[in-house]
Parts: C-alpha cells; sequence; structure tokens
C-alpha cells in the first residue's frame, strides 16, 4: 500500500476544534506526511502541482456538490472524511466507505485513486439522487424500506396504499444524447448510479455504475391503483435478472432529457425543484476519488451503449392522454389493445353452422349420457359444447355498452338453448325411459354453491380469452361450469311432462348464465377493458339478474343445511327394534309435508310391516315433522353388527 507524502487539507468550519487531533494522528504524524490545511471559505487558493494534487476532505456532505466541481475543474484527486452526526448521503454510501474514521482517513491517504463520473442536474452536481417527488413506491424498490420493522413497517405498507389513490401520472418527453425520444406518461422516476441495494437495483445491477460516463434511469408507470399495489418489492425481488417487469422502464445514456408539459415537481438532492425541463448529464472528465474495496471490486462495468427499455410504459397519444389524471382504480385499455380479443368476442357472438352442428352433437351426447348414467359422456358433451363462446361476447357487450355484440351474442346463445332443449324433449318424449338417474338428479337442486362455481368459471373464461397463453384452460372452464347437460335435463322435463324436473334444471342453467356474465364482465372491467364510467351500467344489470337467481338459490341452500342436518341426525346411530339391531344407509331426502326419506335399512331379518310403521312414527317424533319412508331392505347377519360400535341404542314398540 503506497501512502501520498503531500496533501491538502480541506476541512469545514464546524470541525476546526478537532482539526489538530487529526493531524497528530499516527498516519500523518509518523509517515511524516505533509499536509496543507485549507479552509472550505478558502478552497479557491489550492495551487494543483505535479506532488500535490490530491486533498483530504472533511466537510459537511451539502458541500460535496462544490468540492467535486472545483476537483474537476482542477483535475485534483480526493479523499472523504466522515463527520460525526452529519448524514450520509447517497454519493457518499455508494464509495463502499468504512464507518470507521481511522479506516476512512487510511483510505483517503492512498495513492491509488479511481476516477468517477460527476452527474449535473439542471447545472448542479448530484450528490443526492434525482427523483420525482411524493413517490413512495419508488422509495420501496430502492430498499428504503428494507429498514422498517414492525409497527413502521405496517405504517409505511397503510402509507403506500392511501398514496395509490393520489397518484398523479405526469406526462413527459424523454430525449438521449443519441436523440432516442420517448413520449409517455410516469409516477415515479428515479437516478440508480448511486444506490447499491434494493429489489430495483438489483434488477438492473449488471448495466449500473459509476465509472462508465453514463447514468442510469428507471421510470415507474402502473396505469392503475391496483397495478401499483400489485407491483411489490417481493414481485420485483422474483423477476430479477429476468426480464423487465410490466409498469418500469430503464434509461442508460450519457444524458437525459426531460420534458414536461406542465410544471413538475422533482426532488435533487433532497430539494424540491419545479420545473418543465430537467437535463441530467455526465460531465466529461469526471473526479478521481480514493473509494472502498467493494466499490473497486463492483464497478467494473465499461460498456458505453446506450440502452433504451421503454416497451412496458404507455406511449400511445390516447393513453397519455387518459393518464393525465389520478390513477383509475382498474386499467384502461384502449382499443388498440384488444382489438384482436374484440373481433375474435364478434367472431364468437356469430351463430355459424359450427356452432349450430356442435350445439347439436353435444346436446345429444349430454342427453344419453344422462340416460345412461355416464359420467364420462356428460363430460364429453361439456367439452363439445360451444356455449361459453356467446357467454363470454355477451359479458363483453353488455359491459361496454355494445348493443350489436349484445344482440348477436344473445340472439347465438338463444339459439343454443332451443336446440338443447327441443332435441332432448324429443329423444326423452320418444325413449322408453321415466328413470331419474344420478347424472340427472345431481342437477335438480341448485344453490348458492353452484352459483360459487360459475362465478368462478366466469372470471377463468374472461382471463382465457383475454390471455392467448392460458386460452388452453377454456375446455377446463367449460367442464366446471357444465352448460349444456342442465339444458337438456330441462328437455327432458318437458318430455316428460315434470315441471319439477325443468325448474331445477333450468334453474341451475340460469345460475351458470347469469354468474359468468357478471364474473366475467368484472373481470373484463379490471384487466381494462372498460372504465367503470362506461362498465357501470352492464355491470349493475348482470348484478342485478345475479341477485334475482340468488333468492332461489339461498332458498336451495337452506334445504341443503336442513337434510343434511337430517341426515346426519338419522346416520349418527343404530337402532333396535323389538330385539333386533338396525341402520340406515345411503339416506336420501325429500322436504315437504310430509318429508320424504329413501334409504337402504341395513337388518338381520325382513321387517314387518308394523315394524316400519312404528319405525316411521319414531322418525317423525324425532325430526318433528310427518315423515314416510321408503326403504330397501337389505339382509345382514348379526356379525355385521359385532364388527361396529353401537353409537345409540334405541328401543320401539308398536
Amino acid at each position: 500500500m503506497t501512502l501520498l507524502k503531500k496533501v491538502y487539507f480541506i476541512y469545514a468550519p464546524c470541525v476546526e476544534e478537532q482539526l489538530e487531533d487529526v493531524l497528530n494522528h499516527s498516519l500523518i504524524a509518523e509517515l511524516d506526511i505533509e499536509v496543507y490545511k485549507i479552509k472550505l471559505a478558502n478552497l479557491s487558493t489550492i495551487s494543483i502541482q505535479d506532488n500535490l494534487s490530491h486533498a483530504l476532505v472533511w466537510v459537511e456532505q451539502k458541500d460535496y456538490p462544490h468540492i467535486l466541481l472545483f476537483a474537476e475543474q482542477q483535475q485534483m484527486s480526493l479523499g472523504f472524511l466522515p463527520i460525526a452526526n452529519d448524514p450520509p448521503c447517497q454519493f457518499y454510501k455508494s464509495l463502499e466507505l468504512p464507518k470507521n474514521f481511522d479506516a476512512c482517513l487510511e483510505i483517503a491517504l492512498q495513492d491509488d485513486p479511481l476516477s468517477i463520473d460527476i452527474i449535473v442536474c439542471n447545472k448542479k452536481v448530484i450528490t443526492n439522487g434525482v427523483n420525482l417527488e411524493n413517490q413512495t413506491a419508488m422509495a420501496e424498490f430502492m430498499g428504503d424500506s428494507r429498514e422498517f420493522t414492525a409497527f413502521a413497517k405496517f405504517k409505511f405498507q397503510v402509507n403506500r396504499i392511501i398514496h395509490a389513490f393520489s397518484l398523479t401520472p405526469h406526462p413527459v418527453t424523454l430525449i438521449t444524447a443519441k436523440g432516442k425520444t420517448i413520449s409517455t406518461a410516469i409516477t415515479g422516476m428515479v437516478l440508480l448510479d448511486f444506490h447499491r441495494n434494493g429489489p430495483l437495483t438489483d434488477l438492473f445491477e449488471e448495466s449500473i455504475s459509476l465509472r462508465d460516463r453514463r447514468i442510469s434511469i428507471a421510470l415507474f408507470a402502473p396505469q392503475s391503483i391496483l397495478s401499483y399495489l400489485r407491483l411489490s418489492s417481493s414481485f420485483l425481488a422474483t423477476t430479477q435478472k429476468k426480464h423487465v417487469p410490466q409498469q418500469l422502464g430503464y434509461i442508460r445514456t450519457a444524458s437525459l432529457t426531460v420534458k414536461s408539459p406542465v410544471d413538475t415537481h422533482f426532488l435533487v438532492n433532497n430539494k424540491p425543484l419545479t420545473t418543465r425541463e430537467l437535463y441530467i448529464e455526465v460531465l466529461n472528465e469526471g473526479v478521481k476519488v480514493n473509494a472502498g474495496e467493494k466499490f473497486r471490486d463492483t464497478q467494473q462495468y465499461t460498456d458505453d451503449k446506450e440502452n433504451v427499455v421503454c416497451e412496458h410504459l404507455p406511449q400511445q397519444d390516447s393513453r397519455i392522454k387518459y393518464l393525465s389524471t389520478t390513477l383509475p382504480f382498474f386499467t384502461h385499455a384502449l382499443e388498440s389493445d384488444f382489438k384482436d380479443l374484440f373481433l375474435a368476442l364478434k367472431e364468437n357472438a356469430q351463430t355459424t353452422s359450427t356452432f349450430v352442428l356442435l350445439m347439436v352433437l353435444s346436446a345429444l351426447l349430454a342427453t344419453l349420457g344422462l340416460f345412461l348414467n355416464s359420467p364420462s359422456i356428460v363430460i364429453g358433451a361439456m367439452v363439445l359444447a360451444p356455449l361459453m363462446s356467446p357467454i363470454i361476447s355477451s359479458s363483453m357487450g353488455l359491459l361496454r355498452s355494445d348493443s350489436d355484440l349484445s344482440r348477436s351474442s344473445f340472439s347465438t346463445l338463444l339459439t343454443g338453448m332451443f336446440i338443447a332443449l327441443s332435441l332432448s324433449a324429443v329423444m326423452a318424449f320418444i325413449l322408453p325411459f321415466q328413470e331419474i338417474t344420478n347424472e340427472i338428479e345431481g342437477r335438480l337442486h341448485p344453490s348458492t354453491l353452484d352459483l360459487l362455481v360459475a362465478v368462478l368459471s366466469g372470471i377463468a373464461g374472461a382471463f382465457a380469452n383475454a390471455r392467448e397463453n392460458i386460452a388452453k384452460s377454456l375446455p377446463g372452464v367449460a367442464i366446471a361450469v357444465a352448460l349444456v347437460p342442465p339444458l337438456c335435463v330441462s328437455g327432458i322435463g318437458i318430455g316428460w311432462l315434470n315441471f319439477d324436473v325443468f325448474y331445477g334444471a333450468m334453474l341451475l342453467f340460469l345460475t351458470n348464465l347469469t354468474g359468468i356474465i357478471m364474473a366475467a364482465g368484472v373481470s373484463f372491467m379490471a384487466i381494462g377493458f372498460a372504465p367503470f364510467s362506461r362498465a357501470k351500467k352492464g355491470i349493475a344489470l348482470s348484478i342485478f339478474m345475479v341477485a334475482i337467481i340468488s333468492v332461489p338459490l339461498v332458498l336451495s341452500f337452506s334445504n341443503m343445511q336442513t337434510i343434511a342436518e337430517v341426515k346426519k341426525q338419522l346416520l349418527s346411530q343404530n337402532y333396535k327394534i323389538n330385539g333386533q339391531i338396525q341402520q340406515l344407509q345411503n339416506i336420501k331426502v325429500r322436504l315437504g309435508t310430509p318429508m320424504r326419506i329413501n334409504g337402504d335399512l341395513i337388518t338381520t331379518s325382513t321387517p314387518t310391516p308394523q315394524t316400519l310403521l312404528a319405525f316411521e312414527q319414531y322418525l317423525s317424533n324425532k325430526l318433528s315433522t310427518t315423515v314416510t319412508i321408503d326403504l330397501s331392505v337389505r339382509l345382514v347377519t348379526k356379525h355385521y353388527f359385532k364388527q361396529m360400535p353401537l353409537t345409540q341404542k334405541k328401543e320401539l314398540t308398536y
């Protein structure tokens, strides 16, 4: 390690009383280093010589810009010393200097300075960064929030949410050193060169350096409150070194001009600056400084290429104009953003020969599967059915108040419903079957749970149509929501002239229909395909339809709870009738007056009519309502009951 023999010592008035102690330090006194004391106010008296071109700097860090500019002009090198209780600026921290004064002094005296960039913004030397004023999010991404713990961290997150509702994008035009021009709207901007940690600097660390004659600027441009809240530190951390996430832009250039048509508030060295034009550049000469070992190891980037990554920033004139006010809650997609989707939905809303053919095939398959009680055939009909497409199209039509799209999609939907109902009704009338199979029975009693399935399917359907990368999930959505089978069950009810079958299955279909339309509409709005001001009428209509259909569903769900409670009471015990132990299994309960109970009676001998009558009377008393039973007898040996513990015995007499 080589130490200098002659140095200037630039000091501030606040450390004058401690100056002699430092000059008598062993590193200076024992090595006989010549020190020329210079007051900060007398900086201009310094005369640079071949063997005297280095200065120790012991001043408050607010004075660093003045020192750096003077050193750049005089081509002198600097070594920095910390002052107790003087908050370190970003420039000082970026040099990776130790906190210990003696260690800093040793580094400051070394005869091995590095040339680093001096960054200037509107003719002011930057030591504490450049960014837009009031940008909580960018502070988080720079890593400042990592210092928060416990309640302070909770408070930061609350403030961040509150801040989201006051974010106002700033329309700007960015011009790089090579003339690249980007017109956009941003809510955050930060100079990265002085930052050494945090998820944002981790993302671009391979191209950020204070020794490359380039500046690195990160730009933040969420297009809605939801997208702002979605972009968090953890999200950035998982995407680092892969690609620039949505809402972020990055520019690396020798100089950058930021122009705005309105007064914009910036922070330059933590001081507010209101202007319509900001010019950030790197001075050609730079300055030589003594820095810590970590700085020497990490500042090796020498590539001088200009790098502009701004494809994720809004750049259409209509988008910038839309973002000139406070951020909307949902992202607003422009016509150009979803032209292909809108054309596809219009095509799906048409009644084509392919649609008719698929409806005929799916309706026939579903009806046969229902009669054969075959889940696999019914599932095949679900996948084949094309009803999901016009329903999603109708949702977009309602959302955007597009009468043509709504009319076309509902016409196609009614055509599909007519095909399914008529074909299944004819088949039910012709085929000599009147048995309600399990596949039919399972679609006769919809509840609010079925509405929840429809809502989730509607969300999935909307995203599958809007995002090409998940479009392959559409068959799964079709299976989950099962539109054609309940229609066919309704048709079977018409063929049998059974109103209960028709009503129960039609209620399930309407539940799926309204749930999908509402959920898909809300999802499309959240994605940004319609602003709330335009979508509110369609959303209100779909919610109204769901509210109407929910009335019988709530009643049905209440009945489901009652049936579950009855089953729990009847299946939780054994019965002893005239010395014979009996059980009930596979119970089905039909509410009404009287309540009908079907199931299997497990017993060791065939019960007499008197026994069944007594059992029926007992169940009526137990359930506090009139009960009729229709039981299938299953005979078992006594060993069957010996293997099973008796949870409860009831002695019945008749």
